[in-house]
């Protein structure tokens, strides 16, 4: 394994991670967004205790090329899309006073940089020119046999961290997060491969198997430019902490930037990614967050994970197993011939799954490690959801050793064969929030502020439910006629999850979540 050095003298373990990569299909024509003369307002401030920060750095940007310049911060023409974009701000002024005592808040924010030291192949001496004909053009390829024997190599990082989360960040490779922390429980959520290791996977015919979250741009699979160095900065404000980084995209002239932010007293990250043109004409492209994870205990997810991914069917975009369509076909999700997919252990070979429905929320969790992790996002804007899982792959394709991972990823297009157009001077933007949920059992439905569980065991119905900050509410239960067999009246918050079980029951009874007189949701128990 790797080893971590951090300048407070802590030692952490670190890797890399995998793709999901398949037999292409014919792509669609790209979709032309349209400028607007109305901003989509995301990175404004807010009049909430805890304002989206404007890009306002707390230090010049560091270990980048010198020659690409930062990102406009004027007003610049931005595009319409489907619906307006979904502003995730925090919905509760985060003072102390405004929560029950009984659930304490620890308001912990810091933001500081190190180095990190990974062991790693010496791919960067096997790269080969590219000419106009090619076409990845003008990045390069990569002659595998050129590829150096692994070393232990230090990286210039960034940690982000308050009371319940730290994030990782790498600039040197693609600005990507190289590990996520759930603090509350100790676990590690992202994939750790103990070598940084080129695979023959991606659009380029190479990929670097890193880990954590990489950001794709402009193309399918794992982009282009994730490889190289982004510049970064260090972003600061009243109550959260930042960090952006971003990259001049060689082939189109666009630029792309992710902005990560935590707020102290709540446990999801927030993740913002801004696409902009500046060129005379418009820009083809595609936009995917890629999280290579494992969520529960060890180095690979257990056959305990369960996907939570509400939709009813899926589009396969890869797969080594025979019996299931082609891609570019339709499948019923979560159960296909009798097979249930939202359990990790079915996926026997390797599969890609798009969903068809854009809802808004997605998630994983191992019920062995009682761990998860939900994506929430807007779905009017940023419409793609998918799942891969090596299955049967060997892990010497991207990792010495027998670690393995599967990839949660989140797009701004449905599919991979699908394309956008920025026009010329758009810039596009939108919010998401990712954030660790434990203690609940398992994933039933989840919104940005709440997470509920509902199963039916052996011993009778199980509940629970989770909040990225500290929230109160109501759990009703109802029995098949609709009448109340059981109130919990809720106060939860990142470190205190709710969880309480009731003897009997069955698959006709339902599970409401309530605050104050609005009914979030309605569930039933998953067998």
């Amino acid at each position: 394994m790797a080893r971590w050095r951090v300048c407070v003298g802590f030692v952490l373990l670190f890797g890399l991670a995998l793709t999901g990569c398949a037999p292409r299909v014919g792509r669609s024509a790209p979709h032309t967004l349209t400028a607007e003369a109305t901003p989509i307002a995301i990175l404004t401030p807010t009049s909430t205790a805890l304002p989206i920060p404007t890009a306002t750095p707390t230090a010049t940007p560091t270990q980048a090329p010198t020659s690409t310049p930062a990102p406009t911060t004027e007003p610049l023409p931005t595009i319409a899309t489907a619906a307006p974009a979904l502003l995730l701000t925090p919905t509760a002024t985060l003072t102390p006073q405004a929560y029950l005592p009984t659930v304490p808040v620890d308001w912990a924010l810091s933001l500081w940089e190190t180095e990190v030291v990974l062991n790693t192949y010496g791919w960067e001496q096997a790269l080969v020119p590219t000419a106009p004909d090619d076409p990845i053009y003008p990045y390069p390829r990569l002659d595998s046999g050129a590829v150096g024997p692994p070393a232990p190599r230090a990286y210039h990082a960034i940690v982000l961290e308050n009371a319940y989360t730290r994030v990782i960040v790498l600039p040197e490779l693609g600005g990507r997060i190289l590990r996520w922390d759930d603090l509350v429980t100790g676990r590690r959520l992202t994939y750790e491969n103990p070598v940084i290791k080129p695979t023959g996977w991606g659009y380029r015919g190479w990929w670097l198997a890193t880990g954590g979250l990489e950001w794709a741009f402009p193309v399918d699979e794992h982009g282009l430019n994730e490889w190289r160095p982004w510049q970064y900065e260090r972003l600061s404000g009243e109550g959260w902490r930042g960090v952006r980084v971003w990259d001049i995209e060689s082939r189109t002239g666009m630029v792309i930037e992710v902005t990560l932010q935590l707020y102290a007293g709540r446990s999801e990250l927030y993740i913002t990614p801004r696409i902009t043109n500046p060129t005379e004409s418009a820009q083809s492209f595609q936009f995917w967050i890629n999280a290579m994870l494992t969520v529960g205990d060890g180095n690979a997810p257990s056959s305990a994970l369960r996907f939570w991914m509400p939709t009813t069917q899926a589009m396969v975009h890869s797969t080594g197993d025979g019996s299931l369509p082609a891609p570019g076909a339709w499948m019923d999700w979560p159960i296909h011939n009798g097979r249930d997919f939202s359990r990790y252990a079915e996926w026997r070979s390797y599969l890609g799954l798009f969903a068809q429905e854009a809802t808004g929320a997605v998630g994983a969790y191992d019920t062995a490690a009682d761990q998860g992790l939900v994506r929430i996002y807007p779905p009017g804007v940023a419409q793609g959801v998918k799942l891969f899982c090596l299955g049967d792959l060997p892990s010497w394709l991207y990792t010495d050793g027998e670690s393995r991972y599967f990839e949660l990823w989140g797009g701004y297009t449905r599919t991979f064969w699908d394309y956008a157009a920025l026009p010329a001077g758009g810039v596009l933007s939108w919010q998401e929030r990712w954030y660790p949920v434990h203690g609940i059992g398992m994933l039933s439905w989840a919104s940005a502020e709440w997470a509920v569980a509902f199963r039916q065991t052996s011993e009778g119905l199980a509940l629970g439910a989770y909040a990225p900050l500290v929230n109160t509410g109501r759990l009703v239960l109802l029995r098949p006629e609709g009448t109340v067999a059981e109130t919990w009246e809720l106060s939860v918050g990142p470190g205190f999850p709710f969880e309480a079980h009731y003897p009997g029951g069955g698959v006709d009874w339902t599970l409401q979540l309530w605050q104050g007189e609005t009914l979030l949701t309605t569930v039933t128990p998953t067998p």
